[in-house]
């Protein structure tokens, strides 16, 4: 990302001025600055930026909204619908969204709720999909620094092919969705997961 710290401002500033988004749909439903499938250079927008929830694709979006409303009121950085490219060059793309902490103590307490939810998700979650957490780092730009951040994303489970994925994808999405609204971070509540 190219200025964490600018980033994160605007996510708690509303009233800041915002810059228009250069948002491109490719044929594969990518939403990036240049409309091509495939991994490329996407806006760092905000719930404020007027164009915030254009840039956000479909298939995602109820994760990130659930993610980013009262209750988690989170940051996300990074989000991803998942795509089944017909382009045999491009590995198909699975269903992801990337969380940015404020600080140390809401990444503990974010990442042993969403802990707590993925466990709570996975008995619900069709078979073809696996819901995953993993921590992760992400660099700025500007500084150089890394930020620790949580990427929560729905998998293709071990053996599963990808039409059966993406046809279990939404009920999946759903689920955990669910599992999400239940939960809550708390600064004192543990995970029990390793």
């Amino acid at each position: 990302m190219p200025d964490v710290a600018g980033f994160l401002a605007r996510w708690d500033s509303p009233g800041t001025a915002r810059r228009p988004a250069r948002l491109h749909r490719s044929e594969a439903g990518n939403i990036n600055t240049v409309g091509l499938p495939g991994i490329h250079e996407a806006e760092d927008l905000d719930p404020a930026h007027p164009d915030w929830r254009a840039a956000i694709e479909d298939g995602v979006w109820p994760l990130v909204r659930t993610l980013t409303s009262d209750g988690w009121s989170l940051t996300t950085y990074d989000s991803c619908q998942g795509h089944a490219y017909r382009d045999p060059a491009l590995p198909p793309a699975q269903r992801r969204v990337g969380v940015l902490p404020r600080s140390g103590a809401e990444l503990l307490a974010v990442a042993a709720a969403l802990c707590r939810a993925v466990r709570a998700a996975a008995p619900l979650v069709p078979a073809p999909v696996r819901v995953s957490l993993n921590r992760c780092l992400l660099t700025c730009g500007r500084t150089g620094d890394g930020h620790p951040v949580l990427d929560l994303s729905l998998d293709r489970a071990p053996g599963a092919g990808w039409d059966a994925y993406f046809a279990a994808l939404d009920e999946a999405t759903a689920a955990l969705v669910t599992c999400l609204a239940a939960e809550r971070p708390t600064a004192d509540a543990g995970c029990g997961c390793r």
